[in-house]
């Protein structure tokens, strides 16, 4: 939980549409925080997971937001959009810092300005929608192309420096529980995957001639959340891809289970997966 500092307050800049982006190196953590509780909230409509909310996120200046998370998530995110900034040139929000307050992670970033897909994407033209879906298909690629010294050693998970310690998977690709592993090795991974659909074969009684997973593909850095109210039209122009929170090395086909399993589900989108399916995946 986030805990009220005592001493001085920091004021808040005022908001400026057309201001730079206000950040001081010299702020301390508590100062951060003090800002958090002043900051109004971000409202993010919609979710990945039924049930499961997304977590606070504040804005603390016209150009800086913070986000709150669980689990190590505003650190690996935060360690993905380094790397996803320095190998690609997909347009991802600058992280500015990342630390923990007890038991919770504090990540102050870049606030992109625009309008996610979910709230714009009735409002664009069919040549500019055909321009998005290439774009994206454009940005997967280029995730794919990454490399660290844990894609290399094909070890699954969230983007860590400690391969001796691997993370849990974590997205809504994980299924239901949203979670698993953690994983040493691709082989591991297939393993518990294949464990989960014997389960389900005997819960559901499907078929016992279902197909199991094979590992067909090296695993590469996907995004994991690649959802209409994660893909922002900024106000620059530019497509930006945002919430690195469930990102990581997976298997190429995680993305797009992440995409179909994405709930609730504009009708349009299962046509920019269809492309996707074609032009990518496939």
């Amino acid at each position: 939980m986030l805990t009220r500092p005592r001493g001085p307050t920091v004021a808040q800049p005022e908001p400026n549409s057309n201001s730079e982006l206000w950040w001081e190196e010299s702020l301390s953590n508590q100062e951060i925080i003090e800002l958090c509780h002043k900051a109004p909230k971000l409202r993010i409509p919609g979710s990945s997971q039924p049930g499961l909310q997304p977590p606070p996120i504040f804005i603390i200046s016209p150009r800086v937001i913070v986000k709150t998370g669980w689990y190590r998530l505003g650190e690996f995110e935060s360690r993905a959009m380094e790397i996803v900034r320095a190998q690609t040139s997909i347009p991802v929000p600058r992280p500015l810092r990342i630390f923990k307050d007890g038991d919770t992670f504090l990540l102050a970033m870049e606030y992109i300005k625009g309008r996610s897909l979910d709230w714009c994407w009735d409002d664009l033209s069919l040549w500019r929608k055909f321009v998005i879906a290439w774009t994206l298909r454009g940005y997967i690629r280029q995730l794919r192309r990454v490399r660290t010294e844990q894609i290399e050693r094909q070890v699954p998970g969230p983007l860590t420096d400690d391969l001796s310690k691997p993370l849990k998977c974590f997205g809504p690709a994980m299924g239901a529980d949203y979670h698993c592993g953690p994983f040493s090795s691709a082989a591991a991974l297939f393993e518990w995957l294949n464990g989960r659909l014997r389960v389900t074969q005997y819960i559901r009684e499907l078929s016992l001639d279902t197909p199991p997973f094979v590992q067909r593909e090296r695993l590469v850095l996907v995004h994991g959340d690649l959802t209409p109210r994660n893909v922002v039209l900024g106000d620059d122009g530019k497509l930006w891809l945002i919430d690195w929170g469930s990102s990581g090395v997976y298997p190429p086909w995680f993305e797009a289970a992440a995409m179909l399993y994405t709930q609730p589900q504009p009708s349009w989108w299962k046509w920019v997966l269809i492309f996707l399916l074609v032009r990518v995946f496939l």
